[in-house]
C-alpha cells in the first residue's frame, strides 16, 4: 500500500505543502535572520562593554548605558526566539490540518476492495498518529533548521573577524558534526520505521479485537488474545528502545566533541594571551560566547535532524496513501434528473480477487417498477448484485444497463443519488436518531414523522427516551436489531429513491419487528424498481419476478407459483425452508 519514497523528493512534497501558507513562512524566515543577526551581534557589543567601556574609559555612566543597552538586546534576542517558535508551530498545526484534510478526503473516495485488504486500526494510525508526527518536520524542521544554519554562518563570519588562528578550530568541527548526524539519521531512520510499523500493527490488533470482544468472551479466548497482544506489545517495546538508544548514544557523543573542541580553543585562546597575543580580554570573552553560540545550533541541527528523521517517516506513510490511485473511476458524464428505473445485467462476469468468479454470466432485466427478489443459498452472489448495482465494485466484463444506458457512462454521485440501499447489517453513527436519518442533509423533523408515519415507524422512535434526539451508541447497539433495520428503511425512503435495493434482513429479528418491516417493505417498493435480497422464502411470495441463484449463475426465473410447479431448485429450498420453520 505504501509507496516508497527518497527522502528529498518527501521534503520538497512537504515543502511546498508549508508554501500554501507562504506569507507566515516568509515572516518566519524575516525573524530567523534577525534573530540570528541579534544573537552574533551580542558578543561583539560584550566585547565593546569589557574592551572601551570597562578597560579603556573607566566611565560608570557609559558602562551603565551599555549595560541597559546589553539587557534591551538579550530581551530582543527571547522575544525574536519567542516569535520564530511560535510561527513555526503555527505553520506546523495549519499544515497538519491541511494534510489531515486531504487524507481523510482521499479515503473517503477510495473504492469498498481497498478497505477489504486494509487493517482500520492500520488506516486510523496514518491518519491520526503518522499524520501528527509530520509537525516536526516543521516545528524543528525548514524555519528552525534555517535559523540554526543561519546562526552559524553569522557567528563564523564573526569569529573570523575577532581571531583568525581560534576560528580554524572551530570550523573543524562542522564535518565531524556532519559525518555524526548523518550516521546516527540512518539508524534513527530504520528504528523510527519499524516503530512506526509495530504501532500500526497494535492499533490494528486492538481495533479489531474491541469490535469482537464478544466473540473472544463467548468462546473463552481471553487468555489467547492477551498472549497474541503481548507478543506485539513486546516488538513495539523493542522498537520504540532501539530509538531510545539511538538517541541515548548520541547526545553524550554530541558532548564530547563539544567539549573536546572547547577545550581546544580556550588552550589556545590562554595560550596566544600569554604569549604576547594582540587577544585582548574582551575579545577573549566573546570568543567564548561565540563557541557555545556555535556548538549550540550545531548540537541543535543535529538533534532537530533526528526528530525530522521520524517525521519523515510519517510523512511518508501518509503520502504513500495520498499516492494511492484507488478512488472509483468517475469517468462517466451523465447525469439525469429523472430515472425510469430499467435494470438489465448481460453476461455479467465479477470476481473479487480476479481468481475465483463469483458471477459467471448473470443475465437478468427488470422493468420500471417491477418488484424483483433474488434468493439462493450462501455464498450464491445474491449480495454481489447490490455492490454491482451501487458501483463499489465494477464488473469484469460484460454490461449493466440502467434504462439502457451502461452504468459507467453515469456520472457516480449521480447515479447512487437515484438508489436506496438497506443493507442486512446496518450501520448506525454515534448521535441521535435525527441525525442518523438524514446524514447530515437539512431535513425539516416534521417531514421525518410525516414519512416514518407512512410506513409505521414512527411510533417505536416516539417510545425511545427523547424521540428523534435519543442518541445511539456506536454501530447502534443501544437499540434492537430489528430497529436498526426500520431505521434504515426510513433513512432510504427519506431519500425518495427511484431504484430500491433491500438485502432484507427477518431471519434474526422478532415477529413484531418482522411485521413491521414487512409493511415498510411494501410500502417504499410500490411505484419503485426494487431488488430484494431474499432469506426468508415466505416474504418475497408476492413478489413480480423471482431469480434463482446457484454458484455465480441464475438458475431459474419466474413467480412464486410457476417456481413451485417447476419443482427445481426453487422449490426444494422452498420446501426446505418451510418445513424447517415448522420444526423450530
Amino acid at each position: 500500500m505504501n509507496k516508497k519514497q527518497n527522502t528529498g523528493n518527501i521534503i520538497k512534497r512537504l515543502f511546498f505543502i508549508g508554501m500554501k501558507f507562504k506569507t507566515r513562512f516568509i515572516w518566519a524566515l524575516i525573524v530567523s535572520v534577525i534573530l540570528a543577526s541579534v544573537s552574533v551581534y551580542r558578543p561583539i557589543f560584550t566585547q565593546h562593554i569589557v574592551d572601551t567601556d570597562i578597560i579603556k574609559l573607566k566611565q560608570m555612566d557609559v558602562l551603565v548605558k551599555d549595560i541597559y543597552l546589553l539587557i534591551l538586546l538579550v530581551v530582543a534576542e527571547t522575544f525574536f526566539n519567542f516569535l520564530l517558535v511560535f510561527l513555526s508551530n503555527f505553520i506546523a498545526q495549519n499544515v497538519i490540518r491541511d494534510i489531515r484534510e486531504r487524507l481523510y478526503h482521499k479515503l473517503i473516495y477510495f473504492k469498498t476492495s481497498f478497505f477489504d485488504k486494509t487493517a482500520i486500526g492500520n488506516l486510523v494510525t496514518r491518519a491520526v498518529g503518522d499524520v501528527e508526527t509530520i509537525a516536526t518536520v516543521y516545528t524543528d524542521g525548514f524555519l528552525m533548521v534555517f535559523g540554526d544554519v543561519l546562526k552559524v554562518v553569522f557567528v563564523l563570519v564573526a569569529m573570523f573577524q575577532v581571531n583568525v588562528q581560534l576560528s580554524y578550530i572551530g570550523l573543524a568541527i562542522l564535518p565531524i558534526m556532519l559525518v555524526i548526524t548523518r550516521f546516527f539519521q540512518k539508524k534513527l531512520k530504520k528504528a523510527f520505521g519499524d516503530e512506526r510499523a509495530w504501532t500500526s500493527t497494535q492499533n490494528s490488533f486492538v481495533q479489531e479485537r474491541l469490535s469482537g470482544m464478544s466473540l473472544i468472551q463467548v468462546f473463552n479466548r481471553q487468555e489467547a488474545e492477551f498472549k497474541k497482544f503481548d507478543s506485539i506489545n513486546i516488538s513495539l517495546k523493542a522498537a520504540l528502545l532501539k530509538t531510545v538508544f539511538y538517541f541515548s548514544l548520541f547526545f553524550p557523543v554530541v558532548e564530547l566533541i563539544s567539549s573536546v573542541f572547547i577545550g581546544l580553543i580556550l588552550f589556545m585562546a590562554g595560550f596566544n594571551a600569554l604569549y604576547g597575543s594582540n587577544a585582548t580580554p574582551g575579545a577573549i570573552l566573546a570568543f567564548i560566547q561565540f563557541i557555545n553560540m556555535l556548538i549550540r545550533p550545531l548540537r541543535q541541527i543535529a538533534d532537530r535532524f533526528n526528530n525530522i528523521q521520524r517525521g519523515l517517516v510519517g510523512a511518508e506513510r501518509v503520502l504513500g496513501i495520498m499516492d494511492e490511485d484507488n478512488a472509483m473511476p468517475n469517468l462517466g458524464t451523465i447525469k439525469k434528473d429523472h430515472i425510469e428505473g430499467k435494470i438489465e445485467f448481460k453476461d455479467v462476469h465479477f470476481s473479487y480477487d480476479e481468481k475465483q468468479e463469483v458471477l459467471k454470466g448473470v443475465n437478468f432485466k427488470v422493468n420500471p417498477g417491477e418488484t424483483v427478489a433474488i434468493v439462493g443459498a450462501t455464498g450464491a452472489g445474491k449480495s454481489t448484485i447490490i455492490q454491482l448495482m451501487t458501483r463499489f465494485y465494477d464488473i469484469n466484463s460484460g454490461k449493466i444497463l440502467l434504462d439502457d444506458v451502461e452504468l459507467r457512462d453515469y456520472e457516480l454521485f449521480n447515479l447512487r443519488s437515484k438508489i436506496g440501499v438497506v443493507l442486512q447489517d446496518v450501520f448506525l453513527f454515534h448521535g441521535s436518531i435525527y441525525e442518523n436519518l438524514t446524514l447530515g442533509d437539512d431535513i425539516p423533523l416534521e417531514k421525518i414523522k410525516e414519512i416514518a408515519g407512512e410506513i409505521e415507524v414512527d411510533d417505536f422512535i416516539e417510545r425511545l427516551p427523547g424521540g428523534y434526539d435519543f442518541v445511539v451508541s456506536e454501530r447502534g447497539s443501544s437499540i434492537s436489531l430489528g430497529q436498526r433495520q426500520l431505521l434504515s428503511f426510513l433513512r432510504a425512503y427519506l431519500s425518495n429513491p427511484k431504484i430500491l435495493i433491500l438485502d432484507e434482513a427477518t431471519s434474526s429479528i422478532d415477529p413484531e419487528s418482522e411485521k413491521l418491516i414487512q409493511k415498510a417493505t411494501e410500502k417504499i417498493t410500490k411505484n419503485r424498481t426494487s431488488i430484494i435480497i431474499a432469506h426468508r422464502l415466505s416474504t418475497i411470495v408476492n413478489a413480480d419476478k423471482i431469480l434463482v441463484m446457484d454458484s455465480g449463475k441464475i438458475v431459474e426465473e419466474g413467480k412464486h407459483a410457476e417456481l413451485l410447479e417447476k419443482g427445481g431448485y426453487y422449490s426444494n429450498l422452498y420446501k426446505a425452508q418451510l418445513s424447517h420453520e415448522i420444526i423450530g
